[in-house]
């Protein structure tokens, strides 16, 4: 099922920054994207015990990347069946997230609370990195 960006945003209180792009649909994709800071990148599919370490994304959905600098987030949301999450520990050298997992018959959605709009991921899995900058040292890009 195909929403407009505001239907996406709509689920979660949230006005998109342009109406303009208010009636466009997001697209929902199964290959490599961006939102932002944030990577969104295919990877074999999950296995069935991996499964076990990951959590359901809940109604409201899942901070994957909370806005130091601005008070932006990144929300993964689930529509329309079952979507996993495992965040990734927290590391200075690693830029991964987390990796989420959609099941056949299911949309994610990545929300971004302020210019970033959506993105839909299809059925598969994903590993979500951030980008990196080179400040003092090797670092995560703050949002």
């Amino acid at each position: 099922m195909t929403m407009t960006l505001t239907e996406v945003l709509g689920q979660h209180d949230i006005t998109p920054a342009d109406e303009l792009l208010a009636d466009i649909e997001v697209p929902v994709l199964t290959g490599p994207q961006r939102q932002g800071d944030v990577f969104i990148a295919p990877r074999p599919r999950l296995g069935t015990a991996e499964r076990s370490g990951y959590m359901l994304v809940p109604p409201e959905g899942i901070a994957v990347v909370q806005g130091e600098a601005t008070g932006n987030t990144h929300l993964l949301t689930a529509a329309d069946g079952i979507v996993l999450w495992s965040a990734a520990p927290p590391s200075t050298s690693d830029m991964t997230l987390g990796v989420c997992h959609v099941d056949d018959g299911a949309v994610a959605y990545l929300i971004h609370t302020d210019e970033h709009g959506a993105n839909g991921m299809g059925p598969g899995t994903y590993v979500l990195t951030g980008k990196r900058e080179q400040a003092a040292e090797i670092q995560r890009v703050a949002d």
